[in-house]
């Protein structure tokens, strides 16, 4: 959709833009920690009678309830960008406008990478499936199961004894070649019965899966260097979020009192009714299911117990007992488990008042007890049951980060430059291509421009600071790079990257990824399909920290400190600017120029006055 005509649209007017005397600022996002690209127009409006009868009556010296922001579209040189017009003064016949666009409004920007539409599957048996998986990378897999090492948990506590400190865990199955993932089950033994959790089946999606949900999420698709970048391709998503779900055997105990029967009816003089009482398991084991219900010896009450909807059992009253007494064992299986199967007591008999025991307690008509039978911790607390669902739901496998986050940590990290056209986003690393032929400019020269040294002079990239884990920060100079250095000069510009690569460690002979509870952060696991020896462990190759991620940034760094800005401000016809754009590599006084800024003056309705700051290269 393209419009030569320069307007706001808002949800109720249109503010037509041409023949108004306007500065257009636009900043070039390379220079920027930010990706995004800000444009901004500030311009004195008159009131027209259509403006005040759609948007109020900003004329009126009484009038308070005058929005002072109205968001809409941007109608700017036949590009249209979503924006923001704010009222910064407010006169009589007139007012003080700005209007903000750009890309730092795209729609999903502060979405969390959770609410992304990743990928999530059922699947027939998570464990069989992660050991297909594992023999894959991208992009024949948009997940996958590294095995990597977790301090996390304490393995000499009763529910986490069988665990062998790994996520992901794959070993060879006792007396065969064959290497599978541990399963976790419940297991009797003379005192009941044990838990067994073996593993935590937890899937690390692929980076570009998640950057490719993202933008397609806000209705683009995802080109460019990006997508077989050597550095990320094969990089997954370690979330420290708990993505297993645990089941405990529970005691559940309850009363059912004379207030709850319904649809009463009278027979042979005597008043009867239903009750029903519904409980949730939600853990594997066995159970007891025992209590009474109150009869008073008559012959005509039941009481049928149900596992969802279908009869386990019926049982009828006597004329011997004032109870109908009830006692089961029932067992749920771990696949029943996780779907928490409901059983349900249904009643039907003569209704009695409540009965109350010497203290006045109310014990009600009926006691129903759900009794485990199971071990517990020495300390008498129940062993929790590890959950590995047979789905892959990659929402609960990712940070607690927006999306906007994880692209600017990759555009930092990477040095990366992010174009839209159309419904394309492109990202491309951005690099110094001496062979590359600029665009002339030159007929845009004045005598004399201002020209001047860099006013960066030293920048220091920072990444977390990770107990444990050695992290180097790069510090450039003019004369070249060094880790870690001690004291930076105050006019330092740091640059902030989020994220880091998982560390190896060894662990009982295994050498892979170790992970960290650093929830805010990017934290990166390499893996591409089964090792030499046929594991699934994750690595970790050189290039995204240390002297491999200095060397591959010091270009465009030493550049920046070295190079010289130019300023100066012609005059342009309006049409013949389209040519040229924020990004374009131009040539003027005999050098090739980034263009760093610069603000359009609009002085009459077919030229501007721009003032450009650019940076050679």
């Amino acid at each position: 959709m393209r419009t030569r005509t320069d307007q706001f649209i808002t949800e109720k007017s249109i503010i037509r833009l041409t023949g108004i005397e306007t500065n257009f600022t636009e900043e070039n996002p390379r220079f920027k920690d930010s990706i995004w690209t800000k444009y901004t127009l500030p311009f004195k409006y008159f009131y027209t009678r259509n403006f005040l009868s759609e948007n109020g009556q900003y004329s009126s010296l009484t009038n308070n309830n005058l929005k002072q922001k109205h968001e809409g579209y941007h109608v700017f040189e036949g590009k249209i960008r979503k924006g923001v017009l704010e009222f910064l003064e407010i006169r009589k016949k007139w007012a003080s406008i700005q209007i903000d666009s750009g890309f730092e409004e795209l729609p999903n920007f502060e979405k969390k990478l959770k609410d992304l539409p990743v990928e999530f599957k059922l699947v027939n048996d998570i464990y069989d499936h992660a050991n297909e998986i594992v023999t894959k990378k991208y992009p024949e897999t948009n997940y996958n199961f590294p095995k990597l090492y977790t301090t996390q948990y304490d393995t000499e506590q009763d529910g986490w004894k069988n665990f062998n400190s790994f996520i992901n865990d794959r070993i060879l199955t006792a007396g065969t070649n064959i290497k599978e993932f541990p399963r976790n089950e419940i297991q009797e033994n003379v005192n009941g019965w044990d838990v067994l959790n073996r593993n935590i089946i937890q899937p690390v999606p692929y980076l570009l899966h998640v950057l490719k949900a993202g933008f397609q999420d806000a209705g683009f698709v995802l080109q460019g260097d990006i997508l077989e970048d050597p550095q990320l391709k094969q990089k997954g998503i370690y979330s420290p979020e708990q993505y297993y779900t645990t089941g405990e055997q529970k005691y559940q105990k309850t009363y059912v009192f004379s207030a709850e029967f319904f649809d009463n009816e009278i027979v042979a003089g005597n008043i009867f009714g239903h009750w029903t009482k519904k409980f949730k398991i939600d853990a594997p084991g066995k159970y007891r299911l025992i209590g009474s219900c109150l009869t008073n010896n008559d012959a005509n009450c039941s009481l049928t117990i149900k596992k969802n909807g279908v009869t386990l059992n019926i049982y009828g009253s006597g004329t011997t007992s004032q109870f109908i007494n009830f006692d089961q064992i029932i067992e749920i299986e771990v696949d029943e488990a996780e779907t928490a199967p409901e059983f349900s007591f249904e009643f039907f008999g003569r209704v009695f008042s409540d009965r109350f025991t010497a203290d006045a307690v109310n014990i009600g008509v009926a006691e129903i007890k759900i009794n485990p039978m199971r071990q517990n911790t020495t300390s008498g607390d129940p062993i929790p049951f590890v959950f590995n669902f047979d789905r892959v739901d990659l929402r609960r496998a990712l940070p607690d980060m927006t999306f906007g986050d994880l692209v600017n940590t990759i555009k930092n990290w990477r040095n990366y430059d992010l174009t839209f056209e159309n419904n394309v986003a492109t990202m491309n690393r951005i690099v110094i291509d001496k062979l590359k032929e600029p665009e002339d400019f030159r007929e845009f020269e004045i005598e004399d421009p201002i020209r001047q040294r860099n006013d960066k002079k030293y920048f220091n990239i920072k990444f977390p600071d990770v107990e444990g884990v050695q992290l180097d920060d790069v510090f450039f100079d003019e004369n070249g790079y060094q880790l870690n250095k001690a004291i930076l000069p105050k006019d330092t510009t740091e640059i902030v990257i989020n994220g880091f690569c998982l560390p190896l460690e060894v662990f009982r002979a295994v050498t892979t990824a170790k992970v960290y509870d650093e929830g805010n952060s990017l934290m990166l696991v390499h893996y591409d399909g089964l090792d030499q020896n046929g594991d699934n462990h994750a690595k970790n190759p050189d290039g995204l920290h240390g002297t491999y991620f200095a060397e591959s940034v010091k270009d465009w760094f030493l550049n920046r400190l070295t190079n010289f800005t130019y300023k100066w401000t012609f005059l342009i016809s309006k049409s013949k600017i389209r040519k040229y754009n924020i990004r374009s590599e131009i040539f003027a006084y005999n050098k090739k120029h980034w263009i760093k800024s610069w603000v359009k003056n609009s002085v009459s309705k077919k030229y501007y006055s721009v003032e450009i700051e650019t940076e050679t290269f």
